[in-house]
């Protein structure tokens, strides 16, 4: 069976599992348990399409469809990146599906209709970006992209606050989208054709002879793609629209869609564009801008109260570290190629790893809010690692995973990025002060989610009426990416080893040294340069001395001393009081220091204007479309009914006048 009929039949799958959806929408978990399997099936296809490219390569391109009238054609490839991205949404679509069945029960008021199939939807199309290479179809599988996810974030259409997350998020992804559909247009003209090699042959030759043109058509590429990717500010729509959307949903944006933007970016900066003087000057671009992004997002992070958008922050905040890292490899193509394998490594390996600790926290976000009824970590009542130990296991594991707390994964990724960064610091005297910052900003990232497991699932836990544990269908998604988390910051040579093959096989990336000259062997990392050792780090000896040690200060000081514990209330002035008086609420969490960086956004002097009125009507087709036609038909269907008087001679009279119109027709049709 060939990659591309494999994807064929994965499509199919969720194409039926969608159907399946709807016509079992009137019970929400016969509906479920149809998309899960669906899913399911899916992504075991998906799996081995990615299992076989990566193993034994892929498979030629194979075209579909052809449209010779405009040079485009539907033509499928799955290389080694694009076999990773399948990894990835096959594994994130069945996870999020699964987590889906007991999590949509909490939307009494909506039909599960709008939910699993617009899902199923979502995950096929992006299947199709990451498997063609023709930027033709790449756009329509893109806007089929965008648009089952604006449904999604608009799931629930009567609060005001998702409509406006939704509005955002189309509008600034739509603006996004044109300027990707002006860049193509500028290379299909020149080539003809909307294939990626066509044009990579046309910007290649467009930066020789018109310069200023070819660095515009990699600025409109960069900003439609870091636009979908969330990094600052094109990606000011995230935070608004992550948490509008269900948290099971939210889960697949944060950990399948919002990394087709680094997709993008890789295509762009590694496939259209030949290595050259440009590759430098955009990868100061990208390394910037993912600097700022992971700054200013994981700041901001640190002074929300809603738990998911607190979450959403991280994703802007972490993306810049995967653009940070990618625009160092870049900087460095020319110049260094062995740092510059280091660097790209760093970037897509920490594009996976993101994908499993912020689907995980997602999820732990959505099964607190499926218990409790609210993200605010200030009306949580605290203390819920109490009843909901799964969950709360599994928050820790990935918020030490996205603070870069060994030995998990997030840190393996991370720690590749300082080791660029400072060894770079002598080709670029800005690398290690660059490298600093994306240090300090993972203690904040520490800092905010000490703040989230504090305010959430630390502290005494209430008697009174105390939350169950979520059913088992929501607890296994979450174990299995905590498990992910861990695995593969214990190995992480396993992921990196696919993850070189995906980097390599990009044709400007093509020549980079190989995994085990820039690493070395054995289970853990090590920089390895002309036969000496620049940098190591060994995951699992050190992950044997935690065990150790903690087991050490349990079983050795703890319980050998037999101290005694007593469970006493609190007490101030000798006198007991309401542990909830004396509570530290999360929104007092460093506050001295959020107050230190408040300069960094100050009180606009301005504001913008209203969205306009007439404007916001044109785009509401609800109110002009199909509200008046679904009035009308309900007010011809009373006219009718009003007919039906139970009179037998009424019938009667109908049926004359009925003949009567019938042959007043076949005359006028005759003549």
């Amino acid at each position: 069976m060939t990659t591309v009929l494999l994807l064929e039949l994965a499509v199919l799958l969720l194409l039926a599992g969608a159907a399946a959806s709807v016509a079992l929408s009137g019970n929400f978990r016969a509906s479920g348990w149809a998309a899960v399997a669906a899913v399911g099936a899916s992504g075991v296809l998906l799996w081995v399409a990615a299992v076989r490219v990566l193993s034994s390569g892929p498979d030629p391109e194979a075209t579909l469809l052809s449209i010779p009238a405009i040079g485009a054609a539907l033509t499928v490839y799955v290389g080694p990146l694009s076999a990773v991205f399948l990894a990835i949404v096959g594994t994130i679509a069945v996870l999020t599906t699964l987590f889906s069945v007991e999590y949509m029960s909490r939307f009494t008021a909506d039909s599960v209709a709008k939910y699993y199939p617009v899902l199923q939807l979502l995950f096929a199309g992006i299947v199709g970006v990451v498997a063609t290479s023709d930027f033709f179809f790449f756009l329509v599988f893109w806007e089929l992209m965008t648009l089952t996810s604006f449904f999604l974030v608009v799931f629930e259409r009567e609060d005001r606050t998702c409509q406006r997350a939704g509005l955002k998020y189309f509008v600034i992804n739509q603006a996004a989208a044109l300027a990707m559909i002006a860049a193509a247009l500028i290379l299909w003209r020149a080539s003809g054709s909307f294939h990626f090699e066509a044009f990579r042959q046309a910007l290649g030759e467009i930066l020789v002879t018109r310069p200023a043109l070819g660095h515009l058509v990699l600025l409109l590429f960069f900003l439609g793609f870091a636009t979908k990717a969330g990094i600052l500010p094109m990606g000011s729509w995230l935070p608004d629209a992550y948490p509008a959307a269900p948290s099971s949903a939210t889960a697949a944006f944060g950990g399948a869609m919002t990394k087709l933007g680094v997709y993008g970016l890789l295509q762009t900066f590694l496939v259209f564009l030949p290595v050259s003087g440009a590759t430098e000057i955009w990868g100061w671009i990208i390394a910037v801008a993912g600097l700022a992004s992971l700054f200013v997002g994981t700041l901001t992070a640190l002074k929300q109260d809603d738990a998911k958008r607190l979450m959403s922050f991280h994703v802007v905040g972490q993306v810049g570290y995967m653009f940070f890292a990618i625009g160092m490899g870049l900087v460095l193509l020319q110049s260094d190629p062995f740092l510059a394998t280091l660097g790209l490594l760093a970037g897509v390996f920490h594009m996976l790893n993101h994908s499993l600790y912020k689907s995980c926290l997602f999820l732990g976000a959505g099964a607190v809010e499926y218990r409790t009824g609210t993200r605010s970590l200030a009306a949580l009542p605290g203390g819920l690692g109490a009843f909901m130990a799964v969950t709360a296991g599994c928050a820790l594991v990935a918020s030490l995973a996205i603070a870069g707390v060994p030995p998990l994964n997030g840190f393996a990724s991370k720690w590749l990025m300082y080791a660029t960064g400072i060894l770079g610091g002598r080709q670029f005297t800005l690398l290690p002060v660059a490298a600093l910052v994306a240090m300090f900003i993972s203690l904040v990232t520490l800092a905010s989610f000490l703040k989230y497991l504090g305010g959430t699932f630390l502290g005494l836990p209430k008697k009174d009426d105390p939350p169950r544990e979520v059913p088992l269908s929501m607890q296994v998604p979450q174990i299995v990416l905590a498990a992910a988390c861990l695995g593969f910051g214990l190995f992480p040579t396993f992921p990196l080893t696919f993850v070189h093959r995906a980097v390599v096989a990009l044709p400007s990336a093509a020549g980079l040294p190989e995994l085990g000259t820039l690493l070395g062997a054995g289970s853990g990392l090590g920089v390895v340069r002309t036969g000496m050792d620049l940098a190591i780090w060994a995951p699992l000896p050190v992950a044997a001395a935690l065990v150790i040690l903690g087991l050490l200060a349990y079983f050795g000081l703890q319980k050998a001393g037999g101290a005694s514990v007593r469970d006493v209330r609190v007490w101030t002035c000798g006198d007991e009081v309401d542990p909830e008086k004396f509570r530290y609420p999360p929104g007092s969490f460093y506050r001295p220091f959020k107050e230190a960086f408040a300069g960094i956004y100050p009180k606009p002097v301005w504001h913008l204007p209203a969205f306009p009125a007439r404007v916001r009507r044109i785009l509401d087709p609800d109110a002009w479309l199909y509200l008046p036609f679904a009035h009308a038909v309900e007010r011809a269907a009373k006219g009718v009914s009003r007919t039906h008087t139970g009179v037998p001679q009424v019938y009667l009279l109908w049926m004359v006048v009925g003949v009567v119109a019938v042959v007043t027709i076949l005359f006028l049709v005759g003549s």
